[in-house]
């Protein structure tokens, strides 16, 4: 007669196994898309700034700075804008021409943080 606790063993080790890869993959987010895109000469004016990235981005983890001709900082208000919270758009004010650099900082939900930045230029506007 077989003992009926036989079988315990290999059922705990496939429950333990199952848990352990039953972990969410929560990554940290990725920037996928940026307007402007890095090194791309805008012209001067209203400027859209719009960062795309590939998970749901936590607001109170997300932040953009705007670092001008100057090297004064600016922080940019920008929150999550489309309906699956992955992007961030603002629209800045830009009427000095120089080179401009974008540092961003994602956090998603459920996950860490990530950062980057984003060099671009103004170039002035044409005269009419």
């Amino acid at each position: 007669m077989r003992n009926s606790f036989s079988f315990l063993p290999a059922c705990l080790a496939a429950v333990l196994l199952c848990a352990g890869l039953a972990r969410p993959a929560w990554a940290n987010p990725s920037l996928v898309h940026a307007t402007p895109a890095a090194r791309q000469s805008v012209g001067a004016g209203t400027v859209t700034i719009r960062l795309d990235f590939d998970s749901v981005l936590d607001p109170f983890h997300t932040r953009l700075v705007l670092l001008g001709p100057s090297g004064v900082p600016q922080l940019l208000l920008a929150s999550p804008k489309d309906d699956e919270q992955q992007a961030i758009s603002v629209d800045v004010p830009l009427s000095t021409p120089g080179a401009y650099v974008l540092q961003w900082r994602a956090g998603g939900k459920g996950s860490g943080v990530s950062h980057g930045s984003v060099p671009f230029d103004v170039v002035a506007a044409p005269q009419k």
